[in-house]
Formats: C-alpha cells, structure tokens, sequence
C-alpha cells in the first residue's frame, strides 16, 4: 500500500508540471538587450497605444539611426525564431532532462514545504515556555482559565438544570413506537430541537456570565472561542443521535443496527471533539501571541490525528462495509449470491475498498500539508460534494423503499371489483423499486464524474447525448405504455368476468365468455410483446426491415407446411366465436370421442368421458358438435309397460311421480319444467313403449333421471304394476311343455 501511495503522489506531482513545462517551451528567448524604443515598441504591439507610445514610435521611425537599429533588432528575433524548431527537433533528450530536473527541484520545494510546516513546532515549544516563564503572560493564562472555568461552570449548570426539565418529555419521545417515516422524521426532529434547547441556554448563560468579569479583550475573545467549540461539540453529538438514534431504533433515520449506530456515535463526537477544540484551541492561542509557523504546524497535527482516527475507523468497519458492498444485508449472511461480471466486481471492490479509501485520505492531508496551490481546495470541495450526492442518493433509495414497503392502499369497493389488482400491484412494486434505485444511482454516478471534472452534463446536451437520452425515454416510454394496456385490459376483462354485480349478487357470465375473453386476453399480450419488442429493437438502432421481411417468409412457409394447423386454429376460433362448444359443456365431436369438456387450446380441445380417459382432439378433426348440455337438457324415460296394464293409469302414476319429483328441495332446483308425457311411443314384441322428459339445467339431467328411475321402480311395484320384459318358452320333446320364464337382457 506504501508503494501505491508513492506511486499516487508522484502521479500527482508529474500532471501538476506538465502545465509549467509547456509554457516553458512557448516562450521565445531574446539575447540581446532592449533599448528603451524598443521597449516602448513592443508595449505598444501587446497593448492599447497611447498618445506617449505614438509619439515615441514616430520619432524612432523618423530618427535615421534609431530606425535602422530597430530593423538589426527586429532581423535579430527573426533568426532566431527560425533557429528554435531545429533545436527543438534535435534535443528531445535536452527536454527530457530539463523536465526531469524540473521534477526534481518541485518535489524538493513541496517537500521542504512539509518540513516547514512541522518546523514550527519548537518554536511553539520556546513560545510555551516564554509564556509560563513571563509573569506579565502568565497572569494571562491565568485569567484565562479563571474565565474559562467559571464560564463554562455557569454554563454547564445552566445547561444541566434545562436537561433535566426536558428529560421527561425527551424520555417519552424516546420511547415512541411505530408509524411510518414521516412520524419518525418528525419524532425525531422534536427529539433534535429539544436536545438543542439546552445548548443553546449553555450559550446564553456564557455569553452573559463573560462581561462580568473584568479580562483583557484578548482573554475575552479566546474565552468565547473555547466556548463556542464546546457548543460546536455538544451539536454534534445531538445530529448524531438524530441520525443514529445509538439508544434505541424506534426513531433511527439511518438504516443500521444498534452496535453500529453506537460506534457510529461514538467515533463522531470524538472527530468532532478533536476538530472543535484543536482549531478553536490554536485560534485561542493565536489570539494569545502563538506565531503564526507554529499555530500552521499545530493545526498540520490535528488534521493527522483526524487521519488516523478517520483510518482506524475504515479499518474496523472493513467487515461489515465489505458485505454491503456484496449485497449481504442480515448479520446472519444472507443476501444475493450473483454470478457474472457485475457481482465479480462487487466483490474484489468489497475486498479492497477500505484500502482505496484509506489511501485517497492520505493523499489528500498530503496535498493539504503540502499546500499545492488550490488542490486541497479541489480535493476538498468536490470530496465533500461528492459525499453530499450519495447520501441524497442513498436517502432517495431509502424514501423509495419505505414508500414501497406497505404496499398500495386499496379501498374494499375497489378489491371488490378488482380481485387480483391487489397482487398485481405487489408484483410490479419490488421491479419499480428497483427500477428507481437504478434510476437514482445512475444519476448519482453522473454527477459523481461531472464533479470530478468530466463534462458528463455538458455531454448529454451533445447531439450524441440528446439521441441517447431520446431513445432511452422512448423504450421506457413504450415499456411503460404496453405494460399499462396489459393492465388495463386484464383488468377490464377480470372485471367483466367476476366484478359485475346486479341487486347486490354477481352476475354470473356464459360459459362461451368465460372460455373467449381469456384467450382475446392472452392474444393481446402476445401482439403487445411482438409491437413492443420490435420497437425497442427499432430504438436502439437495429434495422427490423429484414425481421419483418423474414418473418413474412417465415408466416407464409408455415401456412403452406402446416395447413393441418392452420385449419385446427381456424376452426376453434370459428367454433368458440359460434358459441358451439364452451368449458363445461358434455360434447359428442364424432369419432368416438365425447366428455365433459375440461379446456381449450389455440387447436385443441380436452374431454374427460365417463371413465375418466382425457380425449385431445385437434379442432381439424371434429365433423360434427354435438352439444347436450346446450342451455338447458332433457332426459328422456321410455317405460315399458305390460300389454295387460292400463295406460291411462300408468300415466297418472308417472304425473304423480313427477309431481313430487318437482317439489323435493333436492332436485328443485334443477327441474326447469314439469314432466312431460311424450305418449306411447311403440308397441313392441313384448310391451308398450311409454315416452315422458324431464327438462333440467344442464348437466343435472343424469341425476335428475336416475333418481327418477329409482322411485318409479318402487312406486310401481306399491302399485302392483309389472314391468314388462321379454320372456321365452322352452318345450322338450317327449316331454309335456311346461312354461318357462328366461329374463333377457334388454337390447
């Protein structure tokens, strides 16, 4: 690391010559004197001409002699301007040691900088010496601390008597819980102003005990400067537990866990306590008749001790910095586990960043101890404001998140009619999260660079700048806009579906709506990521003339090598726009396939038949649709009655069945109409065919029938009336026939 830090100064001192050097070898050199003439001559040609120089200039020119010794002069500089390219041309070498002797004589100007700034220090000591030794200087010092003790003991005094009336108040606000950033913020904010209170009374009391002592107006001003760097203390000990809350995170502004917070803490009041009092100290000091080389020397080893306590404090905090620089968030270890590029760089920058940072440090309390003209100044300033913008930054990212965090409220009226918004809308948050910590931190990588000294801003208002910036918010401005149309669209179409209500009950919508508006949906989405994509491409320069053409090319091979498919596509679109076949329906397409239809595709359609065997039948196949659950359905009974029995009877009895049938809470609701008597419908062999249907809702009429079946078996067999069925009679030979009944399956 030492060698690096050589390395960086001397880096550092080689670009702060290259400007010398180059004025160096501009400057043309004259060997001859000047006389007054052409003195005047030449302020004449670099300068606005007065009527002095004008007059001079006309009597050089009217003089014979004078003229004529201007001419040798001017002739003079003329050669030897021809001269200087052919030296320059042949004595690179001459140059390199020249600038390497320039080099050398800067370095040991900086360097005997450095030690006079330390050289002052025994003089500080022979000061310190003379000022106990003299009485007259030591009475001073005297009534220095006499002041000082007995302006800071009325003050400490007052400042203890207004902490302990504000305790109770500021203990209550400790102790708040809950609500969201804004509570805290101002939570935290009235904790701030009340801590303030009492350093502000610590000032006043000062302020007001220091006239009543009779001191020197030296002693005064050094009195009121060593009180001012106490106040100064005391402030920034209340930021920081404004920002770091160290005893307790209930009203923590920064993110960071209680061991963190209290080291924080800690470390910042001591850097405070080091810089207040060691330059409110030398100034006091100073005011005192400290010289001038020693208060520089004594201030060059505060800004050391501000090093160290700065490097001590990147050292301990190595560990944990490293794993936020890795994305490991929880002390248990878990955190993002990347791979690539990106996540590879993230790590070797966790690994040395304490190292990079420490070194920056020391070179930057180099270029202040060596006091380079304005570099600490640039350090300074553009460090500061660099450390300004990440903090906005990180303090962007922060708000963001708490924003994001509790979700989008959503009113029970509006979750009643959009179901799923309330998880769509907690989909998308955690990508616009990311989303605008990208957005930030790429804002904060521009001003980083433009700080630095890189025209970043300059650059994007360049022609080349402007289309980047262009381009960039037309793809989010149509990434943005499809995503919203999806939206609007699926929540429109779910709305349709599930949000309608009517007299304070949902509408329920037709199968054939319920199969189509998913499938629109999903087209829609295909034709928005085909519209979108091509856009985006057209955007970022690529010609998608060539991609259409192809897949215009691609489309038409397709058609003719894939009609099979084309025709299943075609004829499910037809069918479903039909309303033929919709999901739920019990469906005969021919070929041996029928079923309860479970689903579609873009050309296929899913039965489940009796037996549990799913049929995928390609729309291309299906002759004819025959549909039994259509609206409502009929279950037809062909009872067969006896040749014998009354059919008017029989008749009556199935009314009577039906009747009941009807008025059972159990099947009510899925008759639609009474029972309808078809008539006799045959007379066959054996029996009269009687016909009667039930109608039903769809689907129902199976159990409708069934049950029906069950309870005119037994109503029939209370009303001792037989069933017909076949019989047959069996004679033997040699035999007396006997008759013989044989039940036979029915046909």
């Amino acid at each position: 690391m030492i060698r690096r830090l050589i390395a960086l100064i001397v880096m550092l001192g080689f670009t702060g010559a290259v400007s010398p050097l180059a004025e160096a070898q501009t400057m043309p050199a004259l060997a001859s004197p000047v006389s007054p003439q052409d003195q005047s001559a030449q302020k004449a040609s670099h300068s606005e001409a007065g009527p002095a120089e004008i007059k001079a200039l006309v009597q050089t020119l009217n003089d014979p002699d004078a003229r004529a010794k201007l001419v040798r002069q001017l002739n003079l500089l003329a050669a030897q301007q021809a001269k200087a390219p052919d030296s320059a041309a042949g004595g690179a070498g001459t140059h390199l040691l020249s600038f390497l002797s320039d080099r050398v004589g800067e370095a040991s100007a900086e360097f005997s900088a450095l030690a006079q700034a330390f050289v002052g220090l025994p003089t500080a000591a022979h000061w310190l010496g003379h000022q106990l030794s003299d009485p007259d200087t030591r009475a001073h010092w005297v009534q220095l601390a006499f002041a000082v003790g007995l302006v800071l003991s009325g003050g400490g005094a007052a400042l203890l008597l207004a902490d302990l009336a504000i305790a109770r108040p500021r203990r209550a606000i400790e102790r708040h819980h809950g609500g969201g950033l804004l509570a805290r913020l101002a939570m935290a904010t009235l904790l701030l102003l009340l801590r303030l209170i009492p350093v502000g009374i610590l000032g006043v009391a000062s302020y007001a005990l220091l006239p009543t002592f009779n001191v020197p107006a030296t002693v005064n001003v050094a009195t009121i400067t060593i009180v001012d760097a106490t106040m100064l203390v005391l402030v920034i000990a209340a930021v920081s537990r404004f920002l770091l809350a160290p005893n307790g995170s209930t009203l923590r502004l920064i993110p960071v866990n209680d061991r963190a917070a209290r080291f924080l803490h800690r470390w910042l009041c001591w850097l405070g306590a080091v810089v207040a009092f060691g330059w409110c100290g030398i100034s006091a000091a100073r005011l005192l008749g400290l010289p001038k080389v020693a208060s520089q020397g004594a201030i060059k080893i505060v800004g050391f001790a501000v090093l160290i306590m700065l490097v001590t404090i990147i050292f301990q905090t190595r560990r944990a910095v490293a794993r936020r620089i890795r994305g490991i968030h929880a002390a248990e270890g878990e955190g993002s586990a990347g791979s690539g590029a990106f996540w590879s760089t993230r790590h070797r920058v966790a690994e040395i960043w304490h190292l990079v940072v420490s070194a920056f440090l020391v070179v930057t309390f180099m270029i202040w101890v060596l006091d380079i003209d304005g570099g600490f100044d640039y350090v300074a300033r553009d460090t500061i404001t660099s450390v300004v913008v990440l903090a906005a930054a990180r303090l962007g990212i922060f708000l963001l998140e708490q924003i994001a965090k509790p979700g989008v409220p959503l009113s029970q009226e509006t979750a009643g009619q959009f179901p799923n918004l309330k998880a769509r809308i907690d989909r998308y948050l955690p990508t616009l999260t990311q989303t605008g910590s990208l957005v930030v931190w790429l804002i904060a990588l521009v001003a980083l660079i433009d700080i630095w000294g890189v025209d970043t801003f300059g650059w994007f208002e360049s022609p080349t700048g402007h289309a980047l910036l262009a381009r960039t918010f037309s793809i989010a401005f149509v990434i943005v806009s499809a995503t919203v149309a999806w939206e609007i669209v699926s929540a429109a179409i779910e709305r349709y579906l599930v949000g309608a209500v009517r007299d304070g009950s949902p509408v329920e919508r037709s199968q054939r709506v319920r199969t189509l508006l998913p499938m629109l949906r999903n087209a829609f989405l295909i034709f928005l990521i085909v519209v979108a994509t091509l856009i985006v491409l057209s955007e970022i320069g690529i010609d998608i003339a060539p991609l259409l053409a192809g897949a215009g090319v691609v489309g038409l091979a397709i058609g003719f090598g894939a009609q099979t498919l084309v025709k299943d596509v075609i004829t499910g679109v037809f069918i479903l726009f039909e309303n033929t076949i919709a999901v739920g329906d019990v469906v005969d397409v021919g070929g041996g396939h029928s079923g309860l239809v479970e689903a579609f595709s873009v050309r296929t359609i899913k039965l489940r038949d009796n037996a549990g065997a799913v049929h995928t039948v390609p729309f291309s196949n299906v002759t004819s649709v025959v549909n039994l659950t259509k609206d409502y359905a009929f279950y037809v009974f062909n009872i067969k009655i006896d040749y014998g029995q009354d059919t008017d009877r029989v008749v009556d009895v199935v009314k009577s069945l039906g009747a009941e049938m009807q008025q059972d809470p159990d099947f009510c609701e899925f008759i639609l109409a009474p029972i309808e008597i078809v008539g006799i419908d045959s007379f066959g062999a054996d029996a009269v065919v009687l016909q009667a249907r039930f109608k039903t809702k769809p689907l129902r009429q199976w159990g409708v029938g069934r049950e029906f079946n069950r309870r005119l078996k037994k109503r029939f067999d209370s009303q001792k009336i037989p069933l017909s069925f076949p019989q047959s009679v069996i004679v033997l030979p040699n035999a007396a026939p006997a008759p013989a009944s044989v039940q036979e399956p029915a046909p």
